[in-house]
């Protein structure tokens, strides 16, 4: 009954347990975000950035800081230690920031501070749009989304934010009839003055009268057109209003970016998910509420992509039906080797009820269903069987020793429990210092670790409890009717025998103990190739994942406008069309506020692109690689995943190698074109580095000529502001509008840039126009478009995506700049973190062996008997990588997760064996009898652990979902470890054993 209410609880709490496609972790990064319009790239990062990058190198426990300057604004990020607390971080930036405030410019907005989280990225994207469509109605239906679509969807509990990118906002332009303002001697500036006198508010009085209080309010503020059309101008002999001065209407603002779905201009939603919300709830009422807009507004388009639950629904169910497969394949083998009909089920048994008991944990532990859980409960189902395989298969041995059914259930159950959990505590002691592994990975695979240890930990209550009591349930009823072992199932298994496990195995001790000594040598030899493999096979952070989806991004390095770059965008469509059955266009700049990855410039370009499957994405990156070659060669592209949370957890946030170029110089860093220089020489010391080069951007340097301003008696002030107006960037005021802020811009028709500065006239003190021409120089210079820098100041980013011999290539560089440039290179980069995290893995292999050999130690009484066990992981590992290089992988965090789990799981078969031998000549058998009898004893146990563990990650090798390929490195490390492993257990131990005690 005890197991009954056990059981009962596991199943309620499975229902309770929150579903995600990852756990919940916090991605310890904030990014500052400075917004500064109107200035170049330099004075931010000269008089902005620096400031702030002084100030935000003293938050404790920052691992990297990096930094971005554009034209008109900036980008900081901040990368913390793993673990560090993120909400006590975020204030420390906060104060930072305020603290660095007292050297910026005093008009400077103060800069948005973001706290990086994983429940920050989309779960969808809702794109919206109307056919056939002009540019105010556009704007119209900006408007639209942004006062009630948004408002409506930000209503559902499950979501915490909308994120919106490509919406049209308005501007009321005020375009002046400049003969017409010469003539009445008006200027722009009283226009402006007289807008900003009537767009006052004066704040309220409260007035006594006799017993009563009146509060009087005092607003003269714009609210409407007609307010702005109404202001009168006053020139001395005649009131004008500024409608008769002016034409003046409301419109969409220029443009400086455009989203795109298909060829239509549209609206891009970002729908971010409360934290602890259901994604499949979410889903739904957002496509109920998505049924009920199109409804009142037939004309609008909605369309949802780059979904997230789908992953979610297709990976979780993926690793559920891999559990079943794999723990049904497990269970059907043990048929022929128990020989036996009743046996298997009770073993079956113990799988699903393991299961339900380590949802219970799951529960009370606060852990959620997740790949990650899933995939160490998957890894766990094999062994999960082992243990009620090795209590049966003891108990029908004292069965067939002549012991009596009660006698052989405790004795054979009490003999085997010091093993169990012996066997339970070396798996764990392998998997506990993953979790102490740095960065992400460590707090990512808690999850797993935990997972397995729970799992086992169920196994073994379930093994040395349950499955006793059911086994002598059935037994007992059996054998009161005379039919123990007498099934006809039973009969036909043992006749059958397709395995002659015994048969071979008695075949193979004889003949290879009649060669002991060559045979420890043939094994011991085995090391070798386990080392050749381990350098050969190429390393990397994390296991590829095939993708369908991807994300281009392109910086074409010219100064195009957002026109010229929709008609490339469209040219691009045209080109991917067969291949790419959807394509969203991010055409220059974004206006998402989290999902960063879209912070581009005008003349920048990102295209999503979702192809049927793998094959047709690599066709499609081919083909556009030559387009761009042929067509477009100095264009920058590089390719992205999509931002779901799975692949912003395990993206490689960093090319492979990125050396960090400065020099002592006033700057810090080299000119562009000394970059070009140094880009050129190391091409010609390492032909195979494929370098990407900073991009450049050409501008207009206008200066104002102090002497001929005060020759012509121009203020500058003056001058500056009828530039402004003239290239259509002069705002004089806000409108308010109900809830909308509408700015007011004085300007004229857009016109070349050069006829503009022919032309413009500016009037000076005496109202005498001068042409701006004799005021100003111009010049074309050509700079960085991005200013980079670091915590160690500015630098020039050279990025490396491959280039070989890594090591060399530094060595390289650092004598191209030391000889001929004077410059020096910090390197980073994802070679460095990919070196670290095999280091670490190495390390936490060692920190197992130990605690394995500490745990045998205690269990054997002997110090000795553990170096038997803990000799033969070596062996394992060439077995692991070998099948590693066969189905063409790396070493990566994975697969090296795979060797550790792998150690732990085989030794758990020679401690069978070894807990046997002692046993048996604790009774006084000879040594080379105890060895062969215990062999003969555990032969079974070791044979069917071993197929159950690796038939039960077979079905992750077939699988296609991220899940899977995420798995499939261990997986395969696994099965090649044990398959070997199996064999060192059968007879290398065994031979240890008799070497280490024949004297």
């Amino acid at each position: 009954m005890t197991f009954v209410a056990i059981l009962v609880l596991g199943l309620v709490a499975s229902g309770l347990l929150p579903v995600s496609l990852m756990p919940d972790i916090d991605i310890p990064e904030i990014t500052v975000q400075v917004n500064r319009p109107g200035q170049s790239a330099r004075e931010i990062d000269e008089g902005i950035v620096s400031p702030l990058r002084y100030q935000l190198m003293q938050v404790p426990h920052l691992d990297d800081l990096s930094t971005e300057s554009r034209n008109g604004k900036a980008t900081i990020r901040l990368r913390f230690n793993y673990g560090a607390d993120i909400n006590y971080a975020f204030i420390d930036v906060n104060e930072k920031v305020d603290a660095a405030m007292d050297n910026l410019p005093d008009d400077m907005d103060r800069p948005a501070i973001v706290k990086a989280s994983a429940s920050d990225l989309p779960v969808f994207f809702v794109n919206i749009w109307k056919e056939h469509t002009d540019d105010v109605g556009f704007m119209e239906l900006s408007q639209l989304t942004q006062s009630i679509i948004i408002k409506r969807m930000e209503q559902l509990p499950e979501v915490a934010m909308i994120d919106i990118t490509g919406h049209a906002e308005p501007e009321l332009f005020i375009k002046p009839d400049e003969s017409r303002l010469t003539a009445l001697g008006i200027t722009h500036n009283d226009i402006s003055a007289a807008i900003e006198e009537n767009n006052l508010t004066m704040g309220s009085l409260q007035v006594v009268d006799g017993q009563y209080i009146f509060n009087i309010r005092f607003s003269n503020r714009l609210r409407t057109i007609e307010d702005v059309k109404n202001i009168r101008l006053n020139t001395g002999t005649r009131l004008f209003k500024l409608e008769e001065l002016a034409q003046i209407e409301k419109r969409p603002r220029n443009r400086e970016g455009a989203f795109l779905s298909g060829e239509n201009q549209a609206l891009s939603l970002a729908v971010i998910k409360q934290s602890d919300a259901r994604m499949s709830e979410l889903k739904k009422n957002i496509n109920d509420l998505i049924y009920h807009l199109q409804t009142d507004y037939p004309d609008i388009h909605f369309e949802v992509v780059r979904d997230q639950t789908l992953l979610l629904d297709y990976s979780i169910s993926n690793l559920q039906q891999n559990l079943l497969f794999g723990g049904l394949l497990a269970f059907l083998i043990l048929f022929f080797f128990l020989k036996d009909a009743r046996s298997p089920w009770l073993i079956g048994i113990s799988v699903p009820v393991s299961l339900v008991v380590a949802f219970l944990f799951f529960h009370l532990a606060g852990l959620s269903i997740n790949i990650i859980s899933l995939s160490g409960l998957i890894l766990g189902v094999g062994m999960m069987i082992d243990n009620s395989i090795i209590v049966i298969d003891n108990i029908t041995q004292y069965l067939q020793r002549g012991e009596k059914l009660s006698a052989a259930c405790i004795k054979g159950t009490n003999e085997v429990i010091r093993p169990l959990i012996s066997s339970v505590l070396t798996t764990c002691a392998v998997f506990v210092p993953l979790i102490f592994l740095s960065g992400i990975s460590g707090t990512l695979f808690y999850d797993q670790a935990v997972a397995v240890a729970v799992g086992l930990l169920a196994s073994l209550i379930v093994s040395i409890t349950l499955i006793p009591v059911l086994f002598h349930l059935f037994s007992h009823r059996s054998a009161k009717k005379g039919t123990l072992n007498k099934g006809k199932m039973t009969r036909l298994l043992q006749r059958l025998d397709i395995f002659k496990s015994e048969t071979l195995y008695e075949r193979g001790f004889d003949y290879l103990f009649k060669r002991r000594r060559i045979t420890v040598i043939v094994f011991l030899l085995l090391i070798i190739p386990a080392i050749i493999l381990f350098l050969h096979l190429p390393k990397e952070r994390f296991p590829q994942f095939r993708q369908t989806e991807v994300l281009l991004q392109i910086d074409w390095n010219e100064k195009i406008n957002l026109d010229e770059n929709l008609r490339r965008s469209a040219e691009l469509r045209t080109l991917t069309a067969s291949l790419s059955q959807l394509t969203n266009t991010y055409a220059g700049t974004q206006k998402y506020k989290l999902h960063k990855e879209t912070d581009q410039t005008v003349s920048e370009l990102m295209l999503y692109m979702n192809c049927k499957n793998s094959s047709k994405l690599e066709d499609l990156k081919k083909m556009l690689k030559a387009f761009f070659q042929n067509k477009y060669p100095k264009a920058i592209t590089s390719w992205k995943s999509p931002g779901n949370i799975f692949e912003k957890i395990f993206e490689e946030d960093t090319p492979l190698l990125i050396a960090r170029i400065s020099d002592d110089s006033e700057r810090g860093f080299p000119d562009i074109e000394e970059t070009q220089r140094i880009i050129s020489h190391i091409k010609s010391a390492s032909p195979n580095a494929e370098i990407e080069s900073p991009a450049g951007e050409r501008y207009l340097e206008i200066r104002a000529i102090p002497e001929r301003l005060a020759i012509y008696e121009v203020q500058y002030s003056t001058l500056f502001r009828t530039l402004k107006a003239a290239l259509n960037s002069w705002q004089v005021g806000v409108l308010h509008s109900g809830s909308q802020y509408v700015p007011m811009v004085i300007g004229n028709t857009s016109a070349n840039m050069d006829n503009i500065l022919e032309t413009l006239k500016v009037n000076n003190k005496n109202n005498t126009p001068i042409p701006v021409r004799e005021l100003i120089s111009t010049q074309t210079k050509y700079d960085y478009k991005v200013l980079s820098g670091s915590s160690g100041g500015s630098f020039v980013p050279l990025t490396f995506t491959a280039a070989g011999d890594m090591a060399n290539l530094m060595q390289k560089i650092n004598s191209v700049l030391r000889e001929t440039h004077s410059a020096t290179a910090q390197f980073s980069g994802s070679w460095f973190s990919s070196r670290v995290l095999i280091n670490e893995l190495i390390i936490v292999l060692i920190i197992s062996l130990l605690l394995l050999y500490f745990i045998l130690a205690a269990q054997f009484e002997s110090l000795i008997q553990p170096i038997i066990l803990l000799l033969e992981v070596p062996i394992d590992i060439a077995g692991a990588l070998l099948l590693l290089w066969i189905f063409g992988g790396t070493l990566n965090l994975m697969s090296m997760i795979g060797i550790v789990v792998m150690a732990g799981i085989i030794i758990n078969d020679s401690i069978l064996k070894i807990d046997t031998i002692n046993h048996l000549r604790k009774e006084g058998m000879p040594l080379l009898e105890a060895i062969r009898e215990g062999g003969h004893r555990r032969l079974k146990p070791i044979i069917m652990t071993s197929i159950t563990t690796i038939l039960a990650l077979v079905p992750v090798l077939w699988s296609g979902t991220m899940g899977s390929e995420l798995q499939r490195p261990l997986a395969l490390t696994v099965i090649g470890g044990m398959t070997l492993g199996t064999i060192v257990s059968l007879y290398f131990i065994p031979l240890c054993y008799y070497f280490l005690y024949r004297k």
